[in-house]
């Protein structure tokens, strides 16, 4: 009721509003608000309806009264009526269009609330920009409404109340985005511009003239009128800062500063205010006028304004801007120049002013003449600067190119020379790189580091030249106002006087001005500004002059440059000109005349004949005419002349001209010759004249044959400078010499033969015994053409000479007639029988059939049956090793007869071996029962040597055999049972399969059990020898193991099963003899130190010395194992143990003062011939050979003098001797070391002795196995360790040396024969029964061994050469030069180091022999290995440097060669790439292995290549491998060798046909984890990425696209992270080249796009964006899109950030500008992002981009406003706490980069734009 009734009462005052009359108006009005006033807060409804009603009065005064009092009572009584309510009040009758007046009034009163608002202090945040008071008057359109707001806003500002900037800015804002209302925009900046001005506060007037300046920005961008108001209102806001400098402080000037660089940088960055610039830059003069005028500094901050200045001089077109442009500049220049001569402080840093120098030098040819006045004041202040350039890059300015700041355009020169000042490398600049690869069409050359950002402008535009493209055409904007060439020379051209970059700035320049028709006179103008001043400077780099004046003639090539150039260059051509002048103005002429032609007329009188001896006694001056004139004829022989001088260097020039000419054909050569021949002054004194001369005598060899005589003595001249050793130091002579050789291989070889006398062994002579490197490979091409022509003319060698037989062979071929006559011979002589006869029936060795196989076991049982039973092996494990050796002989040709009868339809042929391997046994097995003790040890004998000869495939033979032998292993009453199976058993555990783990322990668990158990000592020593013997088959890698975890336990197991027996021998032999306790200590593999106590000696033993003597056997035999342990000094230490064990006879010590060292020297001498052999073999010998040679010929002949014919001296004497002939065939047989003869002879004739007098039997049998074995026999060698391939003797040039097998050595043949025939003889007709038996045994070994190197049906091994090898040997005449240098290989002295030949000479004779498409027969492993062994004890005589590995690298080149047909050398292959081999291998060999693994790929088999890859697998991943030891540069080389071989197996290799599919895949799939990223996520290893990426291009994709799948990053851990990097790298490095395509990276968009960006990953977005950059438009396109996209959902919007600003940054215009790092793309996205946008492919789809980036902004910005405000705990939107740190940085980016792009918005958004604040 109440309510209703103060309605009506409101209601009737309002109606007394109504009558006519304005008094009672008045009244009815005041009347109304009193009322108010007596009503209770707030007001009612119906008050404010009423209030509403009077301001919307028709008549005039009611509503201007009624606005009046509402704004009072507002103010007043803020409870009543608050402000929020009353504006509404207040603005709603300005959309009725109210009289201006009533606008007026009504926007009056607004401002007036507004005011009172704003005093309340924070109040002043209820205005918002959607609900803003002023916004919402303006809106509405009122007349009258517009001059108000202007009256009230500058009032507000003159009052000086706080937040008035904040609550102007979205009026502002509004009024300059709004359409149409340019006009008050301009009218409103002006006026709080006065306002501003009239304030006179810095607190007020400069925030408000900042934000007139930010308004700037969003103005002027409509039509012709607007962009007039735009600068009348910069005219205003320059007015306001003089008159505010007048009387305020620093901020003010350092505010007008950044207001023209603004306004400066708004000029250049829109076109359409190119024609007001003049203005701009006026405004600019005459503020920094007042500055200066009143007497401030010169602000640091003014060099932002120079910069924008050096920006816009390239683009100025009209007169009157390039005068204001240039008189601003030389003002700013004057006044800072003033400042520094005020201060008295020399500059020592960059001066931003340079930058123009090219733009001033432009307009200096600008036919105005008062611009070309300013232009010369500015230059002669540059001269000055120039000369102020800090001297080094530590000295320039600061980089600042990793801090967080905004990019413009202007600011992008000048970043960009701090940046190459202070840090000329060219890391930074990967957008250049992207541009090189893409332009070349080559992925590789993208990745290689350029070593300058120069260089790699070069590269560039080297390229683009090749592709017709030009830099400015290298972008796809529509229009572009940016001339980008013109910017890149403008830092090259102050970048001419950095100390590093000088001389490739000098390139880039010449580079880009030939490119660039409009920069070729400017630039021309600076390399003559640059000379001038380092001319007239004594302190300037002589080296940057030159470069420069070198540049001079590439710019000649336009028309325009070349007059000014003549015109520079024909002043220094007068006569009276310093010599060193004219001829440098005679070569600068000719390099132009080569550029253009049009020079040539100024050239040809200055090189004309006349001319020239004007000058002839002027050495500089006709130096350079006759090298100009040499140029002419190289350029344009028609051109061309020579001319005659007796000074050696003019007339080397003159040869050379002449050679051109020549080449060309212009001049008959030897029309010429016989001329210039008269002329021709001495070559052989100045070996300038004869490298000219050597030059010019290749082209007699094209009509050699039809001027014969005359190409003789060309021939000779040739030869006696190639051959000429005069001054061989003299690298001058070399190049003469180097190039005779050359000028040689041009001529056919038929002639050169028949030019030179003796041709053939005075070439040969020449090429061995040349000594410098340089000369050696100029002779290599020279050598290749005469192998070639040896090859093509060679001729079938008559075969009709009889093959020499050495007459030893003709003995043992009689051998078996002449020793076995009887039938029953064999019972006599059963050693000699079992390896020579054959027991098969001989009816049944013609025509035998299956049916007879009972028969043939039959002989053959009867055989061994009868000689078992005679053949005595004594308890010594020597001869009963003999046995079981020849036992082997018996039984393979038992298994041979056997098998050749079985009936291949019964059997397979793979089960032929198997049955009668079973067959045998078990008649063996048969004879058990019945034997007696000497049968049973021969039976378990001929077992062992059984399971030797099987194939592997007898798994069931085999392991019977073990578990029969076993069981006789263990029956500890039968000692002959014990030690036979033992020795057996030892051999049968190398034949059992690898994966046959069980067996193997069982064995091994059996021996030591017997070894720790048995009271007996030959068995323990037998056993011991057993245990060592089984060491050779532990450690060994299963073939094809499906488990690797099982393999890998079974390693460790067997690791476990080596040391036990170690230690197991070395416990026996310190229990059996403690003197040894000290030697073995030093094994710590073998845990000596818990052996305390142990050193007991069993006086049972004593009398047995092969009980000591086994152990030590035994211990020999171990050392494979240990080096498979890879224990090699353990290894070493075994073998120096054996050697203390053999006393030194010189020493002063006396001889085996107990019986215990006598044992352990039978061991010793026996077993140390395998060890040495085997040390040799894997290159850890490093012993006098010679010494301990002599130590056993030292030690038989003391023995013999002591006549002890006890049992143990007995013994000792035959392993001695046994020992030393093993020894001696080890040392030999290889050919790698020599003896002198005399040393052979004396222990010969030591042996002769032996057997030739009254000894006991053993020693006779000691004596003959000695010299057997030292003729190749290998008896005794069960295991192949020492026994060596018997080959033809290496003939060597000294008679005194003995090198290969002894048997066939010329020196000592006749000894040998004689020996052979007198043991012969023995075994014939030798009375003692024993001396015949031993020696029919000796000579069947050497029978027998010298007959499988022809034919053996088991040992692969025995035959190192082949038939073709033979044929090969006769199609060699004695002439040839691949003969005769094999024959120098094989004869080479390596022995003596004062005569050996150096690394350069075997180096190169070798690479000259890869090339040779055949070879003869020799022992090339020998002689590869003795090169590769003795290389570094060879002096390197050679005056250059040179590779220390040269003939390394030559000797495995040779081996990869030949190796496919020529057997040692690919076993010496396979023996190098054998894991613990290759593991000791120097680096660079391994490496130079691993790049030809093609080579190694086509050599060798698929099981063989399975094993190459475990062994380099082991290798890479090993933690006990070499590689870890090296630095990562090295491991780096060795992985990068790894690829290019793979890459090489992927092009060369037919992997598909050869099997080698999955090795290549495998290898692959090894290498790619160990590819490394630096911590910043950049490739570590740039070459070795590069290799890896050119290998990776030839894969298929089939299977190298799922070894780079990538699984979605969020699900992957962080271990895991940078194997992701690395595969999306390596991906986005495909996708650049044929191999793959952008399309493949956007399968895994999301993960790119989705991860944080730390070290790893951004360089994933740096290669995933030069992908993008190398594919079409449309993928550009799309991923752009994408990425925004994705930014405004993810959790890390900086890494979205980072690609936008790659992905643009390498697309735009200012691609060769930027700075890229994680840091700078963000910075210069304001730049890069719309420069990008104006290209052509943006058509159709700006507008589509900037709402994306719109959105963005909005999300990223609202984002930073809750961080700013310290609200980071929830986060906003999922965005990841990480990117806090820079939310304010990308914030502030992504607005700066819409507003340069907000004209593609809506003017909604515009305004929203406009209104966020830079935070």
């Amino acid at each position: 009721m109440a309510s209703s009734t103060a309605a009506a009462a409101l209601s009737r005052l309002v109606d007394r509003t109504r009558v006519p009359d304005p008094t009672l108006q008045r009244h009815a009005v005041a009347a109304f608000f009193r009322h108010l006033l007596s009503l209770p807060a707030p007001l009612p409804a119906a008050a404010l309806d009423a209030s509403s009603a009077l301001l919307a009065s028709p008549h005039p005064a009611v509503a201007a009264h009624a606005t009046a009092s509402l704004a009072r009572l507002a103010a007043s009584r803020p409870d009543l009526l608050p402000a929020d309510l009353a504006l509404p009040l207040l603005l709603a009758p300005l959309a009725a269009s109210p009289s201006p007046r009533l606008a007026a009034c009504l926007v009056k009163a607004v401002g007036a609330l507004v005011s009172c608002v704003l005093r309340s202090g924070p109040a002043g945040s209820r205005f918002p920009p959607h609900d803003h008071p002023f916004v919402q008057a303006l809106a509405s359109g009122a007349d009258g409404a517009r001059a108000e707001l202007l009256r009230q806003a500058a009032r507000m500002v003159t009052e000086g109340m706080d937040g008035v900037v904040g609550f102007l800015r979205p009026f502002v804002m509004f009024a300059v985005v709004r359409k149409g209302g340019a006009p008050f925009a301009r009218d409103l900046i002006c006026a709080l511009a006065a306002a501003a001005t009239a304030v006179a506060k810095p607190g007020v007037a400069i925030p408000v003239l900042k934000l007139l300046e930010e308004s700037l920005l969003h103005f002027g961008r409509g039509d012709g009128e607007e962009v007039r108001l735009w600068l009348s209102s910069s005219e205003s806001l320059v007015d306001a800062y003089v008159v505010l400098l007048r009387s305020l402080t620093y901020d003010t000037q350092a505010s007008s500063v950044k207001l023209m660089a603004a306004l400066l940088s708004h000029c250049s960055f829109h076109q359409k205010l190119l024609g007001i610039a003049s203005t701009v830059l006026g405004l600019s003069k005459h503020l920094f006028s007042v500055q200066k005028d009143l007497g401030l500094c010169y602000l640091p901050e003014i060099s932002v304004v120079i910069s924008s200045i050096s920006y816009s001089l390239s683009w100025l077109e009209f007169e009157h801007e390039q005068l204001a442009g240039l008189k601003l500049l030389a003002f700013l220049i004057d006044w800072k120049y003033e400042n520094v001569l005020g201060t008295k402080e020399p500059i020592h840093h960059i001066s931003e002013e340079l930058l123009c120098l090219l733009p001033v030098i432009n307009l200096a040819s600008s036919p105005s003449k008062s611009v070309t006045a300013v232009a010369s004041h500015v230059l002669s202040r540059f001269s000055l600067l120039v000369l102020d350039l800090p001297a080094s890059p530590s000295l320039g300015q600061q980089d600042n190119s990793m801090v967080y700041h905004i990019s413009k355009p202007a600011f992008m020169l000048p970043k960009l020379l701090r940046h190459l000042w202070s840090q000329p490398s060219s890391s930074g600049f990967i957008y250049v790189k992207y541009a090189i690869s893409k332009a070349s069409h080559d992925s590789a050359r993208s990745y290689l580091e350029a070593s300058h950002w120069t260089n790699q402008m070069n590269e560039l535009q080297t390229v683009l030249r090749r592709e017709k493209v030009t830099l400015d055409g290298l972008s796809s904007k529509k229009t572009s106002s940016v001339a980008i060439s013109s910017l890149v020379s403008s830092v090259l051209s102050v970048l001419v006087m950095h100390p590093k970059l000088g001389t490739s700035a000098a390139q880039s320049l010449a580079i880009h001005g030939a490119s660039d028709p409009t920069l070729g006179m400017p630039l021309f103008v600076v390399v003559l500004f640059y000379s001038k001043i380092l001319s007239s400077n004594n302190n300037c780099s002589t080296k940057i002059l030159l470069s420069l004046l070198e540049s001079l003639p590439s710019l000649a090539i336009h028309g325009f440059v070349l007059p000014l150039a003549l015109q520079w260059i024909v002043p220094m051509l007068k006569r009276d000109t310093k010599p060193i002048l004219y001829a440098l103005a005679v070569r600068l002429l000719c390099k132009m005349w080569i550029v253009t032609d049009w020079a040539f007329p100024n050239l040809q009188g200055i090189l004309d004949p006349e001319n020239f001896s004007n000058f002839i006694s002027d050495r500089e001056i006709s130096t350079s005419i006759a090298a100009s004139i040499r140029d002419v004829c190289k350029q344009n022989p028609d051109r061309g002349f020579c001319i005659k001088s007796h000074d050696t260097v003019v007339h080397a020039l003159g040869l050379d001209s002449l050679s051109h000419l020549c080449e060309a054909d212009v001049v008959d050569f030897y029309t010429a010759w016989k001329v210039i021949s008269k002329e021709l002054l001495d070559y052989s004194v100045d070996p300038t004249v004869a490298h000219s001369l050597c030059v010019l005598l290749r082209w007699g060899a094209m009509d050699a044959e039809a001027y014969f005589e005359t190409s003789r003595n060309l021939i000779g001249i040739l030869w006696s400078i190639g051959t000429s050793k005069k001054n061989s130091c003299d690298p001058a002579w070399v190049k003469s010499r180097g190039t005779a050789f050359q000028s040689l291989s041009y001529y056919k070889v038929s002639l050169i033969q028949d030019a030179i006398p003796d041709f053939w062994r005075r070439n040969y002579e020449a090429f061995t015994t040349e000594y410098n490197l340089a000369v050696l490979k100029a002779m290599e091409n020279f050598q290749d053409e005469i192998v070639k022509f040896e090859h093509i003319n060679r001729r079938r060698v008559t075969t009709d000479k009889r093959v020499a037989v050495h007459r030893f062979e003709k003995l043992l071929d009689v051998f078996p007639q002449t020793v076995f006559k009887g039938k029953s011979a064999h019972h006599q002589l059963p050693g000699a029988a079992l390896l020579t006869l054959s027991f098969t029936p001989k009816d049944i060795l013609n025509e035998g059939k299956s049916r007879d196989l009972p028969r043939v076991h039959a002989a053959y049982e009867q055989a061994f049956a009868e000689m078992a039973e005679s053949m005595y092996v004594s308890r010594n494990i020597e001869v009963a090793i003999l046995a079981l050796h020849s036992w082997k002989s018996f039984v393979s040709h038992w298994m041979q007869a056997v098998v050749a009868l079985l009936d291949t339809k019964e059997s397979s042929k793979l089960n032929k071996p198997s049955k009668a391997a079973n067959d045998i046994f078990k008649i063996l097995c048969d004879h058990v029962p019945i034997s007696t003790p000497r049968v049973a040890v021969n039976i378990a004998l001929v077992i062992g040597a059984l399971c030797l000869v099987v194939p592997p495939t007898a798994h069931i033979v085999i392991s019977s055999a073990s578990d029969f032998l076993l069981k006789w292993l263990l029956h500890y009453e039968h000692e002959h049972q014990q030690w036979s199976a033992a020795l057996s058993l030892g051999l049968i555990f190398n034949c059992f399969h690898p994966t046959d783990k069980k067996s193997k322990f069982q064995v091994i668990n059996g021996l030591l059990e017997v070894t720790s158990k048995t009271e007996s000592g030959f068995v323990k020593g037998t056993c011991g020898l057993a245990l060592g013997y089984s060491c050779q088959g532990l450690l060994t890698r299963a073939q094809n193991s499906a488990d690797s975890d099982v393999e890998a336990t079974s390693q460790l197991n067997e690791r476990a099963s080596v040391e036990q027996i170690l230690h197991t021998l070395v416990t026996s032999l310190i229990q059996l003899c403690p003197s040894s306790c000290y030697s073995l200590k030093k094994l710590s593999v073998c845990e000596i130190g818990s052996m305390e106590g142990m050193e007991e000696s069993y006086g049972s033993f004593d009398d047995d010395p092969w009980a000591i003597a086994g152990l030590v056997l035994g211990l020999g035999n171990s050392v494979v194992a240990l080096y498979r342990l890879g224990a090699y000094e353990a290894l070493t230490e075994v073998k120096n143990i054996l050697i203390s064990w053999i006393p030194d006879v010189d020493s002063s010590s006396a001889l085996f003062e107990e019986v215990n060292s006598a044992s352990l020297c039978m061991g010793s001498c026996l077993a140390l011939p395998s060890v040495v052999a085997f040390c040799q073999r894997v290159e850890l010998l490093n012993d006098n050979l010679d010494a301990l040679f002599s130590r056993y010929t030292s030690l038989a002949s003391e023995l013999l003098k002591l006549k002890n014919s006890g049992t143990i001296f007995q013994n000792l004497l035959m392993a001695i001797c046994v020992g030393a002939g093993s020894f001696l065939s080890c040392i030999l047989d290889d050919g790698i070391h020599s003896l002198e003869f005399s040393d052979v002879r004396k222990l010969l004739e030591i042996l002769k002795y032996i057997y030739t007098h009254p000894f006991p039997p053993l020693v006779h049998l000691g004596g003959m196995f000695g010299v057997v074995n030292a003729f190749g026999a290998g008896a005794g060698d069960l295991t192949g360790m020492f026994s060596k391939p018997m080959t033809s003797h290496i003939k060597n040039e000294e008679s005194s040396l003995v090198r290969g097998p002894v048997l066939t050595s010329p020196v000592g043949e006749t000894l040998s024969t004689s020996m052979i025939q007198e043991i012969f003889l023995l075994a014939k007709d030798a009375e003692d029964k024993n001396i015949q038996d031993y020696a029919a045994w000796a000579i069947s070994f050497l029978r027998s061994r010298w007959l499988s190197k022809t034919h053996s049906l088991s040992d692969d091994n025995a035959s190192h050469g082949n038939s073709g090898d033979l044929s090969q040997a006769s199609g060699f005449s004695e002439q040839s030069l691949v003969w005769n240098l094999s024959l120098w290989l094989s004869n080479l002295n390596l022995e003596k180091p004062a005569d050996m030949v150096p690394v350069t000479t075997i180096g190169t004779v070798l690479k000259c022999l890869s090339r040779a498409p055949r070879l003869p027969t020799r022992d090339w492993g020998v002689i590869v290995r003795r090169c590769m062994k003795v290389e570094a004890q060879i002096p390197l005589k050679s005056t250059n440097q040179q590779d220390p590995k040269f003939l390394t690298e030559a000797c495995l080149y040779f081996s990869l060669a030949h190796a496919s047909h020529t057997r040692p050398l690919l076993q010496y292959l396979d023996d190098l790439t054998d894991v613990l081999r290759f593991w000791r291998l120097d680096i660079y060999v391994q490496s130079t292995l691993l790049q030809h693994l093609s080579h190694l790929m086509k050599l060798f088999t698929d099981s063989r290549l399975e094993k190459l890859y475990d062994d380099l697998t082991e290798y890479l991943y090993s933690s006990t491998s070499s590689y870890l030891n090296y630095s990562s540069e090295q491991r780096s080389m060795v992985r990068m060798s790894f690829w290019e071989g793979i890459c090489k197996c992927l092009v060369e290799v037919d992997y598909e046909e050869s099997g080698g599919l999955s090795f290549i895949k495998k290898c692959v799939e090894c290498l790619l984890p160990l590819l490394t990223l630096c911590n910043d996520g950049q490739p570590e290893f740039m070459d070795e990425w590069s290799v890896a990426i050119k290998c990776l291009t030839n894969a298929q994709k089939s299977w190298l696209g799922d070894m780079l799948q990538v699984q979605n990053t969020a699900l992957i851990t962080e271990g895991e992270h940078v194997d992701v990097a690395k595969k999306i790298i390596i991906r986005a490095r495909l996708c650049t080249t044929s191999w793959g395509s952008a399309h493949e990276l956007g399968n895994i968009k999301t993960a790119i796009l989705s991860t944080k960006t730390d070290g790893v990953w951004w360089s994933v977005l740096v290669e995933v964006a030069a992908a993008i950059y190398s594919a079409e438009n449309s993928i550009r396109r799309q991923w752009l899109l994408d990425a925004l996209d994705f930014g405004c959902v993810t959790a890390h919007p900086s890494t979205v950030l980072r690609f936008v600003g790659l992905l643009c940054g390498s697309c735009c215009v200012y691609m060769p500008l930027l700075i890229v790092n994680s840091t700078n793309v963000l910075s210069d996205l304001p730049v890069t992002l719309p420069s990008f946008l104006s290209s052509s492919i943006w058509d159709d789809f700006r507008n589509s981009v900037v709402d994306k980036l719109w959105l963005l902004t909005i999300r990223i910005y609202t984002w930073a406003e809750q961080v700013s405000h310290g609200d980071v705990v929830t986060g906003h939107d999922n965005i990841d706490r990480s990117e806090a740190d820079m939310a304010t940085f990308m914030a502030n980016i992504l607005r700066t980069a819409c507003i340069a792009v907000e004209d593609y918005l809506a003017v909604d958004k515009q305004l929203k734009l406009a209104n966020l604040e830079a935070l």
